[in-house]
């Protein structure tokens, strides 16, 4: 009896065959879905859920992953009946099960697919995809007049409660679709061919996490060495690969004579050396650049692909915390300042007023990746006109503090070729770490904050949240102080 497999499994055998044979056999190496993973198909789900208002009298094919038969039953029942709108209806033909976001049924007879992306443009893996959806639908009877990619439109601004006909857009990908459908059948017969066969002998490559990360990451990679050669930044696929066939994985085993950009050539020496290199003239004329009061910012943001605020557009990084330290000088005590919105409201307005309030007319603002900061107050200006004039004077006055570790002015051996803050700090500041922090990292302060305003949190956990939150925010403005004590004190003065 031949192997089934689902859309999801199509996709994941066109990425790796080997993911795809893991899957279906080695589901015990998967690991479990963590909150970051489980936020995201939420994001997708209701970005589904959505998208079925943009149709009046859409029938949903309910019965989940576990109740196929009753699906294919239901969703049979619904074109024999002659539904227009058809929700994840289920199709199965040539050993392929499909689920799909949206059929519409046209005067003529025919149907449209409509498949449905959170995303906010079509991608190139959007189309085999729909394809594989087209050729199963053909092949179960249907006549497929067009086939359509629904997604987010990123230009659309929020105002009162959300029309899914104007933050959706649609795209026409009918001939892309019909020109992969030569290839499909093709492809299946290689999918199944795998699962008959013993797992699939692939290396790693670029593929584990592209275009989507590997489920199987860990177990294909466990045999790398924490610090190797796929930590060279900016090294091609095919360096590495060409490294790993001279049996080198390590980071420091690479070759001095190997074709390395001046960059990649400085960290390899600093990694064999085990000693840091400073440019401390660089720093120096780094340093100068900075005016006092100096006020070191750090931004927490939502990123919501349905907008949660009026004047917010889908994915649009909407700030809802910032720590600020004031220096009145180099080397001075700092004073703390923070705000963290109100997960009921529009955090913005706040935040602003807060800024406003608490930094000066002069001094620089100093950010670790400035560029990401300035594009939020950018933001907020528009949005904001009230504040544009003050707004923008932050933005001419910002100085971004991974200039000298971009820049390879400071590089040390810890840094293992990255230079971002959680990177960094540890290795300038042994006593500063973010190991221990109930919320650690951007990522984990998104999710705090979205659980907080999702209601999801009682008034206990949301005040320790609140608390949480607080202290990482405040840690990444109190490390930026640190890091930059230890640039004045490896600085050379300009003469």
């Amino acid at each position: 009896m031949s192997k089934r497999i689902s859309k999801s499994q199509f996709m994941m055998g066109l990425q790796c065959l080997k993911r795809l044979w893991l899957y279906n056999y080695r589901k015990d190496l998967i690991p479990p879905v963590d909150a970051a993973k489980q936020k995201l198909f939420d994001e997708g789900h209701a970005v589904d859920v959505l998208s079925r208002g943009y149709f009046k009298d859409g029938k949903l094919v309910e019965f989940d992953y576990r109740q196929l038969p009753e699906a294919l039953k239901y969703t049979a029942r619904l074109i024999a009946d002659g539904a227009k709108v058809i929700y994840e209806g289920a199709f199965t033909a040539t050993d392929v099960l499909i689920r799909c976001d949206m059929l519409k049924k046209n005067p003529d007879g025919g149907w449209d697919l409509i498949e449905v992306k959170s995303s906010t443009s079509v991608k190139e893996e959007h189309l085999p995809d729909a394809a594989l959806q087209r050729y199963v639908l053909q092949e179960a009877g249907l006549k497929i007049k067009k086939v359509w990619l629904m997604h987010l439109d990123n230009t659309y601004v929020k105002q009162g409660p959300i029309d899914p006909k104007k933050i959706f857009k649609r795209d026409d990908i009918t001939s892309e679709t019909a020109a992969l459908l030569p290839v499909i059948k093709e492809e299946l017969e290689r999918f199944m061919a795998t699962l008959a066969a013993d797992t699939p002998e692939i290396g790693i490559g670029r593929r584990c996490s592209n275009p989507y990360e590997c489920e199987f990451r860990g177990h294909c990679w466990k045999g790398v060495p924490e610090y190797s050669i796929y930590n060279i930044p900016r090294l091609s696929w095919e360096k590495k690969n060409t490294l790993k066939a001279m049996g080198i994985l390590n980071f420091r085993d690479v070759p001095e004579t190997f074709d390395l950009n001046a960059a990649q050539r400085l960290y390899l020496r600093v990694e064999k050396t085990g000693r840091p290199e400073i440019d401390a003239a660089a720093l120096a004329a780094f340093l100068e650049g900075i005016e006092y009061p100096l006020y070191h910012i750090d931004f927490e943001t939502l990123m919501p692909g349905i907008p949660l605020y009026d004047g917010s557009r889908p994915y649009q990084q909407i700030p809802f915390q910032v720590s600020l330290h004031v220096q009145d000088r180099a080397g001075a005590e700092p004073r703390h300042f923070e705000y963290l919105g109100d997960p009921g409201g529009d955090p913005r307005p706040g935040l602003i007023e807060f800024m406003a309030e608490n930094i000066g007319p002069k001094g620089s603002l100093l950010a670790y990746n400035s560029a990401f900061e300035a594009s939020r107050i950018e933001e907020m200006a528009g949005d904001f006109p009230a504040f544009e004039t003050v707004l923008s004077d932050f933005i001419g006055r910002m100085v971004d503090l991974m200039r000298p570790f971009r820049q390879q002015s400071y590089v040390d051996p810890q840094f293992h070729g990255r230079c971002s803050l959680k990177v960094v700090l540890p290795a300038m500041v042994p006593a500063m770490s973010y190991k221990n922090l109930p919320i650690a990292n951007g990522g984990d302060a998104q999710l705090a904050y979205s659980n907080m305003v999702a209601g999801k949190l009682n008034p206990a956990e949301a005040e320790q949240t609140r608390r949480d939150l607080k202290i990482y925010c405040g840690q990444d403005t109190m490390a930026m102080v640190k890091i930059l004590d230890v640039l004045y004190a490896r600085a050379k003065p300009r003469r």
